[in-house]
């Protein structure tokens, strides 16, 4: 099975997988070959991607959608990056600012809390990161 990793600026992964679990917005999912196909929005989180020599690569996915169709899974997203590049203060610094935002409408509040859980999200990618270092 293929799995490809598109942003606006760039294809960053393009590699032969044996498994993926992909942060969906209600949950992981888990994806293997001849999978049946389906579209999914996905959330903030992980992607652990088990590639066929078995290597595991995990990946830091900021919402958009998946798609699998014919063994190949496409995640178009506006942010991706390997979880050794998330910086811990970074996160930390994500955490404290989405919480100093304005919480008096129904929007603000919206805004709020999916600022934090992008930060919050992005905080366990960087300490499990840093963990396996």
């Amino acid at each position: 099975m293929k799995c490809i990793v598109v942003t606006p600026e760039k294809t960053l992964v393009d590699e032969d997988a044996k498994f993926i679990v992909a942060p969906l917005y209600d949950g992981e999912y888990g994806i293997d070959a001849d999978h049946a196909p389906v579209v999914g929005r996905l959330g903030v989180g992980e992607m652990r991607l088990t590639l066929v020599n078995d290597a595991v690569q995990y990946w830091f996915i900021d919402g958009g959608i998946l798609e699998v169709v014919d063994n190949v899974a496409t995640f178009l997203t506006n942010r991706a990056c390997p979880i050794s590049d998330l910086n811990v203060g970074e996160a930390r610094k994500a955490i404290e600012d989405a919480n100093r935002l304005p919480m008096g409408s129904l929007a603000e509040v919206e805004i709020r809390t999916e600022a934090l859980a992008r930060a919050n999200a992005q905080l366990k990618a960087a300490e499990k990161a840093h963990a396996m270092k």
